[in-house]
Order: C-alpha cells, then sequence, then structure tokens
C-alpha cells in the first residue's frame, strides 16, 4: 500500500460518517458542545440575575452548569464575554425578531398588537432574561466601564428601533413623525421595559396586550395630529 493510500484512509472514513450522519446533522462531539454551550448561558442567566454581574464568578456559573471551568472557558473567554453573548443572543436577538414583524408586514396590517405580544412572550416566558437587562443597566450606573458598553448596546438597540419606525413610516405613506424617530425609540424602549418590570412584579394590572395597545395609541394619535386615519400601527 502506498503512503498516498494510507494517508487517505482517514479523510475516507470522515466522509463516509459524514454520509450516515446525513447532510447538517452535527457530529456527537458537536452536539455535546452545543449542549454545554446552552447549559453554560442557562445557567449564567440565572448567576448573573441573583448574584449581580459583579459578584458572579466563572466557578459559580460553572458549578450551576454542572459543568468545569475548563469546559467554560473553552466556549468564552472571560466573564465579560459570557455576559455579552448572553445578551447578544437571549435579549438582541429575540428583539430584533420582534422588530421583523413591523419591517416586513405590508401597509394595511396593524403591527402594534403582535409586536407587544411578542415583547410581553419574551420577558414574560423568560423571566431571567428581564433580570439580566435589569442587572446590566445597574451595573453600568456603578461601573464606568459597563456604562461604556451599555451606552453603546443601547445605541445599537435604538438604531434598529429607529430603523424599523422609518420603514413602517414609509409603508403608510410617509406621514411624518411628531418627534423625532430616535426619541420615539428611546421611548419604546423604556416603555417595554418599564411595563415589563411592572408586569413581573404586578401582573394583575399589566395584561399581555398593553404594550402593544400604547404602541397603537402612538402611531394613531400621531396620525391624527396630522390628518390621517389611524393606521392602527
Amino acid at each position: 500500500m502506498t503512503e498516498k493510500s494510507r494517508s487517505n484512509r482517514p479523510a475516507g472514513r470522515r466522509a463516509a460518517r459524514e454520509r450516515r450522519r446525513g447532510p447538517g446533522r452535527p457530529r456527537a462531539d458537536e452536539r455535546t458542545a452545543q449542549e454545554s454551550r446552552a447549559q453554560l448561558l442557562d445557567a449564567a442567566v440565572d448567576v448573573f440575575a441573583r448574584r449581580g454581574y459583579e459578584r458572579a464568578t466563572v466557578d459559580e456559573i460553572a458549578a450551576a452548569a454542572n459543568l468545569s471551568k475548563g469546559t467554560l472557558y473553552w466556549h468564552f473567554s472571560s466573564k465579560e464575554e459570557l455576559f455579552q453573548t448572553l445578551l447578544e443572543e437571549r435579549v438582541d436577538r429575540p428583539i430584533d425578531a420582534v422588530l421583523g414583524i413591523t419591517r416586513t408586514a405590508p401597509a394595511d396590517q396593524p403591527t402594534a398588537p403582535a409586536v407587544g405580544a411578542g415583547f410581553a412572550a419574551l420577558f414574560g416566558e423568560h423571566p431571567g432574561t428581564l433580570a439580566l437587562w435589569r442587572e446590566y443597566a445597574a451595573a453600568a450606573a456603578r461601573d464606568p466601564e459597563v456604562r461604556e458598553r451599555y451606552v453603546a448596546r443601547q445605541e445599537k438597540l435604538r438604531e434598529a428601533v429607529t430603523e424599523t419606525l422609518r420603514i413602517r413610516q414609509q409603508r403608510l405613506g410617509g406621514i411624518p413623525f411628531a418627534l423625532p424617530p430616535g426619541q420615539l425609540a428611546t421611548a419604546f424602549i423604556a416603555l417595554g421595559v418599564g411595563l415589563a418590570t411592572e408586569a413581573q412584579l404586578d401582573p394583575d394590572h399589566v395584561p399581555p396586550e398593553l404594550f402593544g395597545e400604547m404602541l397603537a395609541l402612538v402611531y394613531d394619535g400621531n396620525a391624527a395630529r396630522y390628518g390621517q386615519l389611524p393606521g392602527g400601527g
């Protein structure tokens, strides 16, 4: 057997395993890595919410996930990277998906109720996500370096909401905004987080549809100010 044929055997075996596994199906070790990463993120949500960003340690997070600290560092280089990953995957991406409802809906389809329901589900079904957001804001108030990152993240979110409002404005015929879109975006973000916090503490007085109704009132009031029929958001 030639050296070339011997060197090709491992590759051939790998190719055979790939064919047996089927397209898009992860290997066992890949599935294990995905599972351990998800375990760490789930545990981190609880630890950060309970202990706070400053007091939480990688040892606590690894122990809560029933994994080693080495496994944690295999996935994340630091506590900060783990925290930022949590924010991106558990807050930013779901919010962007909710905003996508408004960005893609036709003009004759009111979007405020669906957006409100989306935010209510995000924070209602995953209370740890809301606690994570609050903890990040609290840490930013105490630590100038954290505040710098927090402000930069909020600016990205504000830009995303602002762009969504502009897209919706164009679909509704270019009705002017009574306030600059960036200010509206800031108000909507604050309203959403505030209502979600109240819903967690006093759910009897914050029905799931309240945020959507408030958005619709703003849209309709803005349209009425400029002599247009309410579009319902």
